[in-house]
């Protein structure tokens, strides 16, 4: 099964899934190693506060199309296989994942600068919406 880029529920796809179907493509055989990064849940906000839980939730057409606009462009450099990002959408408790980001690359170090610009472009242009549940009781929507 070819796993798509995109938003998907909790629970509905893991990284070792994804792994095992980019390494079915057709022009895997051109790749030479596979990056990832896995986005969890921390236990602060970025001020500080003790964090509890998350809530994520998406407006999945456009977050889709964003992540498949990012996925192609980055695509486009020489040496790139193949680009997969997944965000999840769900309530997520400290540690649970939140985004996987998957390079295929020729080699290393072109894997490596395209998954760092992977992660800062969906940070900034996918429409996720985070809710932080904290360890006080209260809670706030954050970007």
């Amino acid at each position: 099964m070819e796993i798509k880029s995109g938003i998907y529920s909790k629970g509905e796809i893991n990284l070792e899934t994804i792994l095992d179907s980019l390494k079915r493509i057709n022009n895997i055989e051109k790749a030479g190693s596979i990056h990832t990064f896995t986005g969890i849940v921390r236990g602060s906000s970025m001020e500080g506060k003790p964090v509890k839980g998350m809530k994520i939730d998406a407006y999945n057409e456009l977050a889709d199309k964003s992540i498949t606009r990012i996925c192609e462009e980055l695509k486009q450099k020489e040496g790139i296989i193949d680009v997969i990002i997944i965000h999840l959408k769900g309530e997520f408790k400290i540690s649970e994942d939140l985004v996987y980001v998957v390079v295929a690359s020729a080699h290393r170090i072109e894997g490596f600068e395209t998954i760092e610009k992977a992660v800062e472009m969906y940070k900034k242009e996918i429409a996720v919406w985070k809710k932080e549940d904290y360890v006080d009781g209260s809670s706030e929507w954050v970007h």
